[in-house]
């Protein structure tokens, strides 16, 4: 077997694993869009290297359109699939319209014109600005890589520059053979190196969105998307620690809604869901950015809020309490809300969430006490 068929070989199963192995990906852990189309996209490889394979041992230009067209449509849907990934508004016009005239200017240089030339620039050209724009686009807004995005935008930009530089040794010849001893030679060195490393660290982004996907479902309550009491828990560590380290308040919050039991007994688990999730939107649209909304179990539910004194908190609260009045049940219109919360601050001698829980129960028990639908504070309530 010579050095082109081992290459070609090589290239081809990679694209077979890596299309198996997305397909299961998709298969099994939430189907999402971006994970498909990486599958279709290395699918295309599958074809695009036999193509390949056939065009240079048949020696036929028909295979060699079958091959640029996809690259074309490979390339277009790894782009596409980074596109949708990163979340951003996608115009597929503004993918298929350039890629066919790439393919009618491919097609008529190996055809009519017969310029080898415009061959070796053509598709790699356009490959390279679109995974250009691809790695820009999978930049992510306000936060950080994550080291499976790190590697993969620099795999990406790899491929980048050896697309270019097939281009570029296209432009530089000599000769017909240099220029295809020099695109070969290229060709051969990185490709594969660059092919192989694109796929395997786009299984490591679908594999860590996977591990961030789980971690999140952990650390949330499904019902109403707010953190459950084990994130909760976490979530004040690093608030207590925050407030300890840069001396500042730290209220705590713990609340529910009135006569929950009677609602779910009464009109069955349908409206007490509803209730629960309508309650967990109006106590997180009225905290800050940085404060924290948990649900502690049952139709409890505890928020921090940081840099905020337990009568700020109360205030923040009180809005709330109003807004619960207000609140509609889709499909029960004879159901009217109410809530009661039980506020405490941090003292110097808490070490654990439970510390103020404690006291923000008490408060709560005070609340429900002196008739329910009302804010009651832990010095107050003591």
């Amino acid at each position: 077997m010579n050095a082109a068929a081992i290459l070609l070989s090589l290239l081809f199963g990679t694209a077979a694993v890596m299309t198996v192995a997305l397909t299961v990906a998709w298969l099994h852990f939430g189907r999402q869009r971006h994970v498909l189309t990486w599958t279709a996209s290395y699918a295309m490889g599958m074809v695009q290297w036999t193509a390949n394979a056939c065009g240079f041992f048949l020696k036929s230009p028909g295979w060699f359109i079958v091959t640029g067209v996809g690259l074309i449509i490979s390339g277009s849907l790894l782009a596409i699939g980074i596109r949708q990934r990163s979340g951003k508004p996608l115009r597929l016009a503004g993918f298929v319209v350039p890629a066919m005239l790439v393919i009618l200017a491919m097609a008529f240089a190996i055809g009519p014109v017969g310029s080898q030339i415009m061959q070796g620039l053509i598709i790699p050209a356009y490959v390279g600005g679109l995974l250009a724009v691809s790695a820009v686009s999978l930049w992510p807004r306000d936060r950080s890589f994550t080291p499976p995005e790190l590697v993969f935008f620099l795999a990406l930009l790899a491929f980048v520059i050896v697309q270019f530089a097939l281009a570029g040794s296209a432009m530089l010849i000599r000769g017909p053979e240099i220029g295809k001893d020099l695109y070969r030679l290229i060709f051969s060195i990185f490709m594969p190196t660059i092919y192989v490393a694109t796929a395997v660290t786009a299984v490591l982004v679908v594999a860590g969105d996977l591990a961030q996907q789980l971690r999140t479902q952990m650390r949330h309550d499904p019902l109403t998307q707010v953190l459950n009491r084990r994130g909760l828990d976490e979530a004040a560590g690093r608030a207590m620690a925050l407030a300890r380290r840069q001396s500042l308040p730290l209220a705590l919050v713990v609340c529910d809604l009135d006569g929950f039991k009677a609602l779910n007994d009464g009109h069955g688990h349908i409206a007490g869901d509803q209730a629960l999730k309508g309650f967990a939107q109006l106590l997180t649209s009225a905290v800050r950015r940085g404060d924290v909304v948990g649900r502690m179990g049952g139709d409890e539910f505890g928020l921090l809020l940081m840099n905020s004194s337990a009568a700020a908190a109360a205030e923040v609260m009180e809005r709330v309490r109003v807004e619960v009045g207000h609140l509609a049940l889709p499909g029960f219109p004879d159901v009217w809300l109410r809530a009661s919360f039980g506020v405490a601050e941090m003292t110097a001698a808490d070490t654990q969430l439970e510390d103020m829980v404690a006291r923000a129960d008490a408060a709560l028990y005070a609340a429900k006490k002196d008739g329910k639908d009302r804010i009651s504070i832990w010095q107050e309530a003591a």
